[in-house]
């Protein structure tokens, strides 16, 4: 179908995507520089504070930054930025952060990860590990105690959600001896995956929206490549790497999982998202 024509004027002012090597330093100073078409016309979203934090990890230091909004927080959300675990920080994600927080009238938490290929997996899963554990030990302090709790991502930022809730429920049925069949004992309320990237196996299925290869702004050679730096030695057929390969998907927190008509990662998440439903808890 023909783009929106508004949506083809913002797709004519990003850069054509790189060929060849990438100069990863260079990729990262391009993608802020589009920081102002990010925020749009209408400027910076009003939230009534914004606080930044270190949170310290096993490994290595995890920045986080807190936005509270004017009202009366509903609860707490934790997002984590997508860029094909290889682009993106904070000052990328403060837009859809200060949104979020502006519409849903919740206390969002920010998280960043050390990026590919400096750091290849598992690092931005276990800096992501490090956050969403760091935000449900300090719910009451953000969102409150009684109010939802939710995980959110966005492409890449959404692989690390779902795998990190899958994480949560093999260390929470261990660590805390709840039962593989205790419905209830979810780490978080629900997970918000937008546009996920759920499968970074190769050939395992051959997607029809891969195949289109559709997106004008994310094309499958890019994927491709990106998949590469981020897995490095690693089998993209672990969990962590391609959630939608677990062997469960049972008592994972409910999701709202939102795909894009020409992106080519939109089967897969539909896949995903099939899988989960017939594995959800009654009620």
């Amino acid at each position: 179908m023909p783009l929106d024509p508004v949506l083809q004027g913002l797709l004519s002012q990003i850069p054509p995507a790189p060929t060849g090597a990438i100069n990863f330093p260079e990729l990262r100073e391009q993608s802020e520089a589009m920081l102002p078409l990010i925020i749009g016309p209408a400027g910076v979203v009003e939230v009534k504070s914004v606080e930044s934090h270190i949170i310290e990890g096993p490994v290595a230091e995890v920045p986080i930054r807190i936005y509270r909004p004017l009202g009366h927080p509903e609860g707490t959300l934790h997002f984590v930025h997508g860029g094909g675990w290889s682009v993106g920080n904070l000052v990328m994600t403060d837009p859809i952060a200060r949104r979020l927080c502006r519409d849903l009238s919740m206390v969002v938490v920010a998280s960043t990860y050390r990026l590919a290929p400096e750091h290849a997996f598992p690092a931005a899963y276990d800096d992501t590990l490090v956050a969403a554990t760091w935000v449900r030990s300090h719910v009451a302090e953000l969102g409150g105690e009684q109010r939802p709790l939710l995980i959110g991502g966005d492409s890449a930022g959404a692989n690390l959600v779902a795998a990190v809730c899958i994480g949560f429920r093999e260390h929470d049925q261990v660590a805390r001896g709840i039962s593989p069949d205790d419905c209830t004992a979810r780490s978080f309320d629900l997970q918000l995956l937008l546009y996920p990237a759920v499968d970074l196996r190769e050939n395992e299925l051959d997607y029809p929206s891969r195949e289109a290869d559709a997106d004008p702004t994310l094309k499958m050679a890019a994927i491709r490549g990106l998949r590469a730096i981020y897995c490095g030695d690693s089998p993209a057929d672990d969990w962590r790497i391609s959630p939608l390969a677990a062997a469960d998907l049972s008592n994972l927190p409910p999701a709202l999982i939102v795909v894009l008509q020409v992106d080519p990662l939109r089967d897969e998440a539909l896949i995903f998202a099939d899988k989960l439903e017939s594995v959800r808890c009654p009620g």
